[in-house]
């Protein structure tokens, strides 16, 4: 078993640390402990050698480190258990599961095959996008410490400064002018916030949802409805399901899983089955 934590003296963290470490000895299980470093690439590197010595791989942390933790084992014969201790959480939240639950799950042996996204070559489990989203999470990443208020705070700033965003892609007839492009494996992002409430993240496909820019006011009225996953019934939303999908327009910034990964063009795409993951 290897163990990876995003160092942290938050209770969550430290709580599974200290019972995973108990029922390590219990079990008598060898196990090895990876501490994220912060920089990606390093640790992706990193963790991906040691992995190839292990058959599961567990994630103490958020959405972030499940994200360098996917990056890490895609194409290696290693099994993912989470035991979910972000800001958000939105990846497991979906799953409906308790603290003992996901518990459980790291000594047991059911597991699900799920699909992994990909854009630009970086792996994501979660929810991708770009333009208003984008903009939340560059502002979050000023924070020196983040929690759920996180969200809420950025995400009002961010909805008085961000600029709609121009889209071209093959795909649609012509550019199109958005608040916000998402593309979903998961149904919830932002601490919480239901997204997608028809993605599967192990159906093969991503949910792709564009939200049309239109009047500030219209914009406010379809994040409102949002927060009660009410916003596919909006005029200026439009859901479709992809498996690839290519945006043209340049420097454009991208989000994943609560992470800044890059800018446009983009090339999107799912990986079936690319995962699996103990539940």
């Amino acid at each position: 078993m290897l163990v990876v934590v995003k160092p942290s003296g938050a209770n969550s963290v430290q709580s599974h640390v200290a019972w995973l470490k108990r029922r390590i000895i219990q079990e008598k299980i060898a196990c090895e402990w990876f501490y994220t470093l912060g920089e990606y690439q390093q640790d992706v590197l990193k963790l991906r050698e040691l992995a190839q010595a292990h058959r599961l791989l567990v994630v103490i942390g958020g959405d972030g480190t499940i994200n360098v933790a996917v990056n890490a084992i895609i194409g290696l014969n290693c099994q993912l258990a989470i035991l979910p201790a972000g800001t958000g959480n939105d990846f497991a939240r979906q799953f409906n599961r308790s603290l003992s639950q996901w518990r459980n799950t790291v000594f047991g042996e059911n597991t699900i095959e799920v699909d992994v996204g990909c854009v630009n070559g970086r792996y994501f489990l979660n929810v991708m996008g770009l333009g208003y989203n984008a903009h939340v999470v560059r502002g979050i990443d000023s924070h020196k410490q983040k929690h759920r208020f996180s969200y809420v705070w950025a995400g009002l700033k961010a909805f008085f400064s961000y600029r709609a965003i121009r889209v071209n892609s093959p795909i649609f007839d012509a550019e199109q002018t958005m608040m916000m492009l998402l593309f979903a494996n998961g149904q919830y992002f932002a601490a919480g916030i239901q997204c997608a409430p028809s993605a599967k993240p192990n159906n093969g496909f991503l949910t792709c949802i564009q939200f049309s820019a239109t009047t500030r006011l219209a914009s406010l009225c379809t994040m409102f409805a949002m927060l009660f996953a009410k916003h596919e019934k909006q005029a200026n939303v439009h859901t479709v399901t992809i498996q690839q999908f290519e945006i043209t327009t340049p420097d454009l910034a991208i989000e994943a899983d609560g992470e800044m990964v890059g800018v446009t063009p983009a090339q999107v795409s799912i990986h079936p089955k690319a995962v699996a993951l103990r539940l």
